[in-house]
């Protein structure tokens, strides 16, 4: 029964909703959903039928290009200029950029091939020492890429200084920004309303400043390449939406944001606080910016001024 409660998206046995707000009742049943492969199928197909031709420029996006090769379609024009950035900067793993030629108006990468497996598909067959050891190499190379000193200034920004590529920041544009500062960030992503008709736990965490550091942004176990009888990292992948950001954002969209199944919960809630530096007040408010101040959208659909 639990398996197809998961499937359904259905309450736990024994849930009760009173005493409960309608935000709340609201954001649970949404997390369920959320977390169900039936409803996440339907809002694929939801998907296919409005924005059929971006899916299907988006399944074009990757391509198997044979053993040794892997090219991939670079959107924005900034995920090589990243992944050359942090390979003369770091010893982060990740695919090495071959060369990166334009056809057609489009710009690719030939990279190489990572040959591992997902740690999103690992992870449930991971015993517990290797899971730790994973999350050991993983706050170190996190820890790496924060180091790197930032430009000068406040501007919250691709590599290049351009605008970041962020689903958090907007329902329909994949790009935003740049942000002059974390202000001004936090001004689209509370839909332009005035910070004091938000709730205290949102003004207290939005007065606050944090440093610019490096940041991959879609630091997820599916973006991880891993060897598995080993456990050991052999890559970190997909870094367009990497860029410069408040020290906290890595850690709210970690915990908040892109893992879907049940299994992965001990992830997000267990080890990214272990790999990232904590910042709970802020993952709590940002949580609340989603599904609790009953905007009509989870995330904005309007850029910043």
């Amino acid at each position: 029964m639990e398996r197809v409660r998961w499937l359904l998206a259905l309450p736990e046995p024994g849930y009760n909703s009173s005493g409960k707000s309608k935000g709340e009742v609201r954001l649970e049943a949404f997390l369920r959903k959320r977390r169900s492969p039936l409803w996440r199928f339907i809002h694929w197909c939801r998907d296919i039928n409005t924005n059929g031709p971006r899916v299907l420029r988006e399944l074009r996006d990757l391509l198997w290009a044979g053993r040794w090769f892997y090219i991939k379609v670079d959107r924005h024009s900034r995920e090589a200029l990243s992944m050359r950035f942090l390979s003369s900067r770091t010893k982060i793993p990740l695919p090495r950029v071959w060369f990166t030629p334009t056809w057609k108006g489009t710009k690719y990468i030939f990279m190489s091939r990572i040959h591992g497996v997902d740690l999103a598909r690992a992870w449930d067959n991971l015993p517990d020492g290797k899971k730790v050891l994973v999350a050991e190499q993983l706050r170190n190379f996190m820890l790496e890429l924060r180091s790197i000193p930032p430009p000068p200034g406040t501007i919250i920004s691709s590599l290049d200084g351009g605008p970041v590529q962020s689903s958090r920041l907007h329902e329909w544009d994949p790009t935003s920004g740049p942000f002059r500062d974390e202000q001004h960030l936090n001004l689209q992503l509370r839909h332009l309303r005035p910070l004091e008709t938000l709730p205290e736990l949102i003004q207290v965490s939005q007065a606050k400043t944090h440093p610019i550091v490096f940041t991959h942004n879609d630091f997820f176990p599916r973006n991880i390449m891993i060897d598995e009888p080993t456990g050991r990292v052999l890559a970190i992948i997909d870094w367009e939406s990497s860029g410069w950001f408040p020290s906290h954002w890595e850690y709210c969209i970690s915990r908040n944001w892109g893992t879907w199944r049940p299994e992965q919960l001990e992830w997000m809630e267990k080890y990214v606080p272990q790999i990232l530096p904590v910042f709970e007040e802020e993952a709590e408010a940002d949580k609340m910016l989603m599904y609790g101040c009953g905007f009509p959208m989870m995330v904005p659909t309007e850029h910043a001024p």
